[in-house]
């Protein structure tokens, strides 16, 4: 079988909440629909629960602000959600055309440990994140790492979840062991019957828990599996 190793991007390889306050920052400044002026400490509070990059309307809209972060997953985009999506996604591309932009966000140090895996098997490795692709392309290419396909924004779009992305991908079942990394529960659990193996990265965003794993121990799970994967092709 063919190892297959999906990672997230955001609270797995990278902490990019800085990154992500500074867009939202940027689209709603001025704009008298969005509250003004809200804190990093908020902003980090409510991020432990986000999913999608709509939801950061539920924080920043007047009329929409959660005031209970913990239902966020139980609810429903709605227009104005969408509205706000725009405003973010165009206010990053602002951002990106700075060539300083990725020093926003800063490297975990599982980023560092697998970053020569990353270069020498790119083929083993895949991106999966609900961050648009454009914005991971060039963290990773300003961080030397090149040639992974990345699935993000758009293609969650498209296929409506991770999952959805991977089973139109054909990663799920089949002729691949798939092993996948996120640092999110919800996005973990709807792979836990269906990836062969699943883990929760414990250094992320999510709060961690008994079966969380530390950046350590999953860079040495994936360096084992690696050199597995390839002892059995020599």
């Amino acid at each position: 079988m063919k190892l297959l190793i999906l990672l997230d991007f955001d609270g797995v390889l990278f902490n990019s909440v800085y990154e992500a306050y500074r867009v939202c920052e940027r689209a709603t400044k001025g704009n008298s629909i969005y509250r003004q002026g809200i804190s990093f400490e908020e902003f980090m509070e409510f991020r432990r629960y986000l999913i999608d990059a709509w939801q950061f309307n539920r924080l920043y809209s007047k009329s929409l602000h959660l005031r209970d972060y913990s239902s966020l997953a139980e609810l429903a985009p709605c227009d104005e959600d969408w509205e706000f999506t725009k405003k973010f996604f165009e206010a990053r591309s602002e951002m990106l055309v700075d060539p300083e932009w990725p020093k926003l966000m800063s490297p975990y140090n599982f980023f560092f440990e697998i970053k020569h895996l990353l270069v020498q098997h790119p083929n083993l490795f895949k991106i999966l994140s609900t961050r648009n692709e454009e914005s991971i392309r060039k963290t990773l290419e300003y961080n030397s790492v090149k040639n992974l396909e990345i699935f993000g924004q758009e293609q969650m779009r498209n296929h409506g979840s991770k999952l959805g992305v991977a089973e139109a991908q054909g990663w799920i079942g089949g002729d691949f062991y798939t092993v996948y990394v996120d640092d999110m529960v919800s996005h973990l659990e709807p792979f836990e019957q269906q990836a062969d193996l699943c883990f929760h990265a414990g250094w992320g965003y999510d709060a961690s828990h008994y079966e969380s794993v530390t950046q350590a121990q999953m860079y040495k799970v994936i360096k084992g599996l690696v050199s597995m994967a390839n002892q059995e092709k020599s």
